[in-house]
């Protein structure tokens, strides 16, 4: 679609517009419920240019206070698209009256996934743009059909339970600013006609047009079939995702009163008795182990590294019979599995248990 900017119909968009209405008591809901003022939850909203970003920056300006609209600009595409997309971002902030701040990152030439590097530079510096002016929180665009598409790739990478839980629709991303996503229940066929019935385009990224990124061809081939079969898939998907991750987070804080309160911190580690896992747990809860001490560790940073196939690997070290030394590289963690203790920590390249 080409990138127009116009006024915004408010005529036809407003707070009592079904889907606006959906977003709004997610974002409430988010962000401290009844008991918060929405002048006490202003919120940065980063905006691509896409229409899911647009969508939101529509409805929450809205509320009062308005949100801050951030653009990311990344070094992964051409100089001429990426200032386009910035001009058009901020031509949207002019027309919806809220504040604008375009940040640059560099992600090009880093070790690692670059999409991965491009993700966390950019939620580095919605993060500080949050905490230079004022706002507590960051709140993104991803979508119902994006959650379908996250938890059938982590399907096809062979996810556990806590994957299988697609994203968030809440969590830290710094000191003080909370990432939150109000649009998971809604779809983005209900996000790209918010944005036509407010007179508003937006603008493609070129780049989600590659099939050979995973995202892009479960999207391009393997979601309208599943359209095709059932009409409801992304509701139902979106509902099943939010039960797994209760299951997943109410299989956490078991483990975490069970387990977690017996480690031993060990330097940059912690280290749980071998014994006491072969003896009394088993391959769900030594899972979970892992994944809790990533986020104790790793500040939550790694999850979507951690695969079925690597967790697998460390439960037969543990419960098998074997007193020799084992090592498993878990995503960030490194797992050494000694004769009577298993040792949890961030992979530096040299670690030697």
């Amino acid at each position: 679609m080409s990138a127009r900017v116009g006024e915004v119909d408010a005529g036809v968009i407003g707070r009592t517009d079904p889907v606006v209405a959906r977003v709004l008591r997610s974002w409430r809901g988010l962000t401290g419920g009844a008991a918060v003022r929405d002048g006490d939850r202003r919120t940065v909203v980063a905006c691509s240019g896409g229409a899911d970003s647009v969508a939101l920056a529509i409805v929450l300006s809205l509320v009062e206070p308005k949100p801050l609209i951030v653009h990311v600009v990344h070094d992964m595409r051409s100089v001429e698209e990426s200032e386009g997309d910035a001009a058009f971002v901020e031509g949207i902030a002019e027309v919806l009256g809220c504040d604008f701040v375009r940040e640059r990152v560099t992600v090009r030439g880093m070790v690692g996934n670059l999409e991965a590097n491009a993700r966390d530079a950019r939620y580095g510096v919605l993060a500080r743009m949050a905490k230079e002016h004022g706002c507590s929180y960051v709140a993104t665009g991803h979508h119902g059909d994006d959650q379908l598409e996250t938890v059938l790739m982590r399907l096809i990478r062979g996810a556990g339970l806590r994957g299988l839980g697609g994203m968030k629709a809440k969590r830290e991303i710094g000191v003080g600013v909370t990432l939150v996503r109000p649009m998971l229940g809604v779809s983005r066929d209900e996000v790209e006609d918010l944005c036509r019935r407010a007179g508003v385009d937006w603008v493609e990224d070129a780049t989600n047009a590659d099939v050979s990124y995973l995202r892009n061809r479960v999207r391009a081939e393997v979601v309208p079939v599943l359209k095709g079969i059932d009409g409801g898939i992304v509701e139902r998907v979106v509902g099943d995702a939010a039960s797994v991750r209760d299951a997943s987070e109410a299989l956490d804080r078991l483990v975490r009163a069970r387990w977690w309160v017996t480690a031993e911190r060990d330097g940059d580690g912690v280290v749980l008795s071998r014994d006491a896992l072969r003896d009394e747990g088993g391959a769900g809860e030594i899972g979970a182990i892992l994944r809790i001490g990533i986020d104790e560790l790793c500040g939550g940073v790694g999850h979507d590294s951690v695969g079925r196939r690597e967790i697998g690997c460390v439960v037969d070290a543990v419960m098998d019979g074997s007193e020799e030394r084992r090592t498993v590289r878990v995503g960030p963690m490194v797992v050494v599995v000694h004769a009577r203790a298993v040792r949890i920590a961030r992979f530096d390249g040299d670690d030697d248990g």
